[in-house]
């Protein structure tokens, strides 16, 4: 009776778990470039019964219910949409774009809302919405003179950047810095629409097949109508965990009155 308690608390626990993780995709859905995430479970040690009678052949292992093994994030492609913005770009493959924080640490994000910021001498920083500067491929910053519009700025689908003259020409300003990753299920995320590179995930490699597309965002790969069909599901689920407590502790209610 002790063991079922166990047993349905811990199914409770990683249903919970799955529930939280499904609000948070669902709370994402408009958020750009967001990856749906899923906890994977995993079963927990088996105990081996004892003090069984020779004659009832080997001793047969009983389960302790279940825990979280670890929550994996789904880097499929979402859906792309224009906004005409000079700056706003999309990525079409498996890249991320690469920005600085503030610690200096390289972080890699799907999210293409970039912007130019002033600086202290008059110049401007090519940064995405949080403000981070934005990375070429060799970890440098792009920095232009304080007269660049944003629609000034044009950027190619292999992330080539130049600078619009009013004389017609175009000077090259640098690529940005797109990279993959072997296992991109080894990143760690961070808060955000940021992930940070791990040993699991491998070294960052230059990601020559994925395309970027200026005038456009990345949707959110939430499939709404899946995490509301999951979401009932793990209801579901939660409640049958509740009945083995109640029925348990019921159990261990008559165990005692029959003792006393």
């Amino acid at each position: 009776m002790i063991r079922a308690l166990y047993t349905g608390t811990s199914g409770m626990r990683v249903q919970q778990h799955k529930i939280d993780s499904i609000g948070n995709n669902i709370a994402n859905t408009q958020t750009i470039g967001y990856k749906r995430s899923r906890p994977d479970f995993k079963e927990a040690l088996y105990d081996v019964i004892e003090n069984r009678p020779a004659e009832a052949g080997p001793s047969p292992l009983v389960g302790n219910g279940t825990v979280v093994g670890s929550v994996q994030t789904y880097f499929t492609q979402g859906g792309l949409y224009s906004t005409n913005l000079s700056l706003d770009l999309a990525l079409e493959g498996p890249g991320f774009f690469t920005v600085e924080s503030e610690d200096g640490d390289y972080l890699y994000t799907r999210d293409g809302r970039l912007k130019l910021s002033h600086l202290p001498g008059g110049e401007l920083r090519l940064d995405d919405a949080a403000g981070y500067p934005v990375l070429d491929q060799y970890g440098q910053f792009f920095i232009f003179d304080g007269d660049v519009r944003e629609e000034d700025i044009s950027i190619t689908e292999y992330g080539h950047v130049y600078l619009n003259q009013e004389n017609g020409n175009a000077t090259y300003q640098g690529s940005l810095g797109i990279y993959s990753f072997t296992n991109p299920d080894g990143l760690e995320h961070l808060k955000g629409p940021y992930f940070t590179a791990t040993e699991e995930s491998g070294e960052p490699v230059q990601a020559l097949e994925t395309r970027v597309v200026q005038g456009y965002l990345e949707q959110s790969n939430v499939d709404l109508s899946q995490e509301m069909t999951e979401l009932i599901m793990a209801q579901r689920a939660y409640q049958l965990n509740s009945r083995v407590v109640q029925a348990a502790d019921e159990m261990e209610k008559q165990a005692n009155n029959l003792r006393g």
